[in-house]
């Protein structure tokens, strides 16, 4: 192995100010800083933006630039309660519903002493669209009360656009974007470029902060955030030593990752993180350094950190850590933004991700920043491969230069190959169709013209290269086949009713299209609505399942899984779906799941083994697999079962994550489906008469109701979990306490099971159980009620 060193980032021991009022810092703002950081002195970055640009005196937007760990967040936080103190709403926008849960219970016990200091009530509300953690909705109308508002972009975009909650946002003077290079990101770059575009746009714009470590030449989003100034800081304090570790061929990186941490862990003092591309390798690694080091990493050994652990596990792993009982965390990449673990050494193991590529620098610097706590330097180390994209010298001098490209749009490499080769792809434009569809939406009853349109994307960071996007955005919304806008006789966009529904549910528009389009296919063929009528729990996932693309794999196709679901279909007859009856089953060449695809408007990929026909029968007969596994799970089957009766493993890591996506899903299409979404198809393409339309809407009545108790089922997993919803809609919240999940459990535990086994039981049998009698008679209030 050959180390280059890399230089070091910082020093000790600068001249500070000796506190916060050397900079002419007044009241109230030497206490509230007091109450949000005490015992502290101003960092560089502070001195720069309270001090020399004065910002709590002005209205400019701001972009901080500083490296983590650098106090960027007490900045921003302060200037948020600075527009608190007007008597305005301020919003802060955390990438992760995680970190925004975290920032929320550290900020929680803090607001009697604001709202003290500010001399006015101050209340934090926490908004992320958490349905299982937090019973709410991305597409719910945003919090009445609350001066400071925690979200994610995903959730204030949601908000914007509606056009009923313009009262709201008009009360929001300020909002802070944290990790705000994320603008640049093909995965979350649109929503949070579009939704700072629309913050823009307003007749009142309220004050943009943007946060980030890795900016690079703020040049281009200083000019679009306009007028705004900008606050750099790229020293260290504590000082970080950057170094590439270059391993010979032959080495092994898993043994090169534990002699690391034998090292590092040799100092009492030190602790470590290391991050990994994969999940299992994260857990493989922490088993080597475990059964290497023996109990050099703590108490407790090191431990591993990733998406597909549950959240109460990474509540723990944290706690651990933070404790000192875990010394060592290995964590996945896809994590970093998530990890608010200080340590003293950072390890990157793997920085090239096969069909990927290589992490850029500004990454792998944010990545490296995490390393140093308090006053101890930190170490930061990327290990590198012979076979990794990067070359040892190259990634040296990167890293010492620390050279971060500029932060552009999104859509700029969209923007470059359209305009050279080739029309932009479907997936390139979901993303800008979702962002015109947002503000036809805003627009429900006038539409919008071209010409405003275009107003909005010049007005972009994209800028006027989108309006050269806006043709195709504008065709793919308005295919017929997709039907989700229309242009009308005064050449003004609107949305359809399909297209206005799913938007404000932030339903996806490509599963809106499908579900659209397929309903339509059945209204069609089936006159009697027979197909609609017999529609079912398992149909409503398998669709999702399919349109989404987001579940995970579990296993692959064979000969005895579809052995398997028959024999599930058979032996739950009260399960059934039309969909795996009438179209999926079946052997090779005798399944019409290709059908299903072709109304659902997806294509089926064909390879070298198998044509288009039989990949769609496979994916098909996967996708009805994991709808069953996801539907027993909702009522209540125990994970390890299910890993032994369908011969899987890992789902305990994926399902939590996995149930939230579907959750979302089955609540938006709910909150998308309704008559007025087919009425024109009914009446102009079938003929439908007064009966058939009234029919229609009953059934799709029915499959609403569907949808909202398998969200209960999925949340609750437990077949007692529509009982906790229907506690939240008959019980006065003026009773106090509502019962909960562990009522729940506990009466699942003493074998009652359904509403009929709570309909036989009296107020005192529950009790016996170990039910709170308040709880027990709130259940049994609402099961009669139910029952009546």
């Amino acid at each position: 192995m050959r180390r280059l060193d890399c230089g070091t980032t910082g020093t000790t021991g600068r001249q500070t100010p000796p506190d916060w009022s050397a900079f002419g810092l007044l009241p109230p703002w030497d206490q509230v800083v007091e109450l949000l950081a005490p015992a502290t002195r101003p960092r560089s970055i502070q001195v720069k933006a309270l001090g020399e640009l004065r910002v709590l005196d002005g209205r400019r937007n701001l972009i901080v630039a500083a490296p983590t760990n650098g106090g960027k967040s007490l900045v921003g936080l302060l200037m948020l309660l600075e527009a608190v103190r007007r008597g305005r709403r301020a919003i802060l926008l955390e990438p992760l519903r995680a970190i925004a849960r975290e920032k929320y219970d550290e900020l929680s016990p803090l607001v009697p002493g604001l709202g003290r200091l500010l001399g006015r009530p101050v209340e934090v509300r926490l908004t992320t669209g958490d349905y299982r953690l937090d019973d709410e909705f991305f597409s719910q109308a945003p919090p009445r009360s609350g001066e400071l508002i925690i979200a994610t972009p995903e959730r204030l975009d949601a908000i914007l656009r509606n056009a009923a909650h313009e009262d709201w946002v008009a009360t929001i003077g300020a909002v802070c974007l944290d990790e705000a290079h994320l603008i640049g990101s093909t995965h979350r770059g649109p929503v949070q470029e579009f939704l700072l575009t629309s913050l823009l746009c307003r007749p009142e714009p309220p004050r943009l902060i943007l946060l980030s470590a890795t900016i690079g030449q703020p040049d281009r989003i200083q000019a679009w955030l306009a007028p705004c100034d900008v606050v750099h800081e790229g020293d260290r304090n504590p000082p970080l030593h950057k170094e590439v570790l270059a391993l010979d061929p032959g080495e092994d990186p898993s043994q090169a990752s534990v002699d690391w941490a034998r090292r590092v862990l040799d100092d009492p003092g030190a602790s470590a993180l290391i991050f990994v591309y994969q999940t299992r390798s994260a857990e493989k690694l922490a088993r080597q350094i475990h059964e290497s080091i023996d109990g050099a990493a703590g108490p407790v050994g090191p431990l591993a950190y990733h998406a597909q652990l549950s959240m109460q596990r990474r509540r723990e792993v944290r706690e651990a850590y933070a404790l000192g009982d875990c010394r060592c965390v290995v964590t996945t990449t896809a994590l970093a933004l998530g990890v608010n673990l200080p340590a003293t050494h950072v390890l990157v193991r793997d920085s090239t991700f096969p069909g990927v590529g290589p992490l850029p620098t500004a990454e792998l610097l944010q990545i490296l920043g995490r390393a140093g706590r308090q006053d101890r330097a930190g170490r930061g180390s990327v290990l590198l491969r012979p076979e990794d994209a990067w070359q040892p010298s190259e990634l040296s001098s990167a890293l010492r230069d620390e050279t971060v490209l500029p932060l552009t749009s999104s859509f700029d490499r969209s923007m470059a190959r359209f305009s050279r080769t080739r029309p932009p792809n479907i997936a390139e434009l979901e993303p800008l169709a979702t962002a015109i569809a947002g503000l036809l939406a805003r627009s429900p009853e006038e539409g919008c013209r071209l010409e405003d349109l275009e107003v909005f994307m010049r007005r972009s960071l994209g800028g006027s290269g989108l309006v050269g996007l806006l043709g195709p955005g504008l065709s793919w919304l308005c295919d017929p086949s997709r039907r989700l806008a229309f242009r009308d006789e005064l050449g003004r966009y609107r949305l359809t009713v399909l297209g206005r529904n799913a938007t404000k549910a932030v339903l996806p528009l490509p599963v809106a299209a499908g579900v659209g389009q397929l309903f339509r296919d059945l209204l069609s063929l089936d006159p009697e609505d027979d197909i609609l009528a017999g529609w079912g729990p398992l149909d409503h996932l398998i669709a999702l399942d399919l349109l989404s693309g987001r579940s995970p794999r579990l296993r692959s196709f064979s000969q005895r899984l579809g052995e398997q679901l028959e024999g599930w279909m058979e032996a739950h007859p009260d399960s059934p779906s039309v969909l795996y009856r009438r179209w999926i089953v079946g052997q090779s060449g005798f399944s019409r799941a290709e059908e299903v695809f072709g109304s659902l408007g997806l294509v089926p990929e064909a390879n070298g083994k198998v044509d288009g026909v039989e990949a769609a029968r496979r994916m098909a007969y996967l996708s009805v697999f994991r709808s069953v596994v996801l539907l027993e799970r909702g009522r209540g089957q125990v994970i390890a079962d299910l890993e032994r009766r369908w011969s899987v493993t890992g789902l305990e890591g994926v399902e939590e994550r996995w149930r939230d996506d579907v959750i979302w899903l089955a609540t938006s299409l709910a909150r998308t489906l309704e008559l007025r979404c087919f009425y024109h198809h009914l009446v102009e393409s079938c003929g439908a008469n007064e009966g058939r339309i009234r029919r229609v809407r009953g059934i799709l009545r029915q499959l609403r109701q569907q949808l909202y108790e398998l969200q209960d089922h999925l949340k609750y997993c437990s077949p007692l979990g529509p009982v906790l919803r229907g506690l939240r809609r008959v019980i006065n919240p003026g009773q106090g306490n509502l019962a909960g999940v562990q009522t729940i459990r506990r009466l699942e535990e003493s074998g009652i099971r359904t509403l009929a086994d709570l309909a036989k039981s009296t107020e005192e049998d529950l009790v016996r159980l170990g039910i709170q009698r308040r709880f027990a008679a709130q259940i049994l209030t609402y099961v009669r009620r139910r029952l009546q």
